[in-house]
């Protein structure tokens, strides 16, 4: 059975390319098939497994990256399409606006949104403005996955606006464990398997995904 899994905000700077790879990766190690569909216009995830290939031509895929071109509304419903016959989870590494064309036709065949975000009022405002917008298109579970989190900075101010934040969004989706801000999350990679520090600093936050996927 398919899952189709979105990986998106507006905000930039979030980490939802490097979430989405490393998220790929984690769902492979736990026995799941995965494919991942770059619909950013920016190619990023596509364009850093070329990389790695380039440099490691040898080396064993451990799941599919292509690219769908989201500005041709036929040829996006056909990946979509295409993408729903696959056994497995699909993920979705979506474009940083909602201003794209034809993005509609992403989240109406998604049975999931991961938004990836942080504690910092330009996020959370942009990430209000996204939710009211796709939830015009279509009421779909939404999961809020904090990422690059500092957890150096406990100021009393901070804790109780992240407090606030966790309590709303908890309202309108599920908000998973944090992932620390880490060298380890930066340094992502699309053929290797996760290291030990990678797999602490996001099991907590990715088994909360997994969870909703399965429902």
């Amino acid at each position: 059975m398919c899952k189709i899994v979105l990986f998106t905000n507006i905000k930039g700077g979030v980490g939802k390319t490097s979430c989405c790879a490393l998220f790929a990766q984690y769902l492979c190690e736990n026995g799941y098939s995965v494919k991942v569909l770059d619909a950013d216009i920016q190619a990023s995830l596509s364009r850093h497994r070329e990389r790695e290939l380039a440099a490691n031509p040898d080396a064993a895929i451990p799941w599919e990256v292509s690219t769908v071109d989201t500005t041709d509304r036929q040829s996006l419903q056909s990946s979509i399409e295409e993408a729903m016959q696959f056994d497995g989870v699909v993920l979705f590494d979506m474009p940083g606006t909602l201003n794209a064309a034809n993005l509609d036709l992403l989240y109406k065949a998604a049975d999931l949104a991961v938004v990836p975000i942080s504690y910092d009022f330009d996020t959370i405002d942009a990430t209000g403005i996204f939710i009211k917008v796709i939830k015009r298109v279509k009421d779909i579970q939404l999961v809020f996955l904090p990422n690059r989190i500092n957890t150096t900075e406990n100021r009393a101010d901070d804790m109780k606006q992240r407090e606030e934040t966790v309590k709303i969004l908890g309202r309108i989706g599920r908000v998973t464990p944090r992932i620390k801000q880490s060298v380890v999350i930066k340094r992502y990679s699309t053929i290797s398997a996760l290291d030990k520090y990678q797999k602490a600093a996001v099991e907590h936050a990715f088994n909360a995904i997994i969870e909703q996927i399965k429902l």
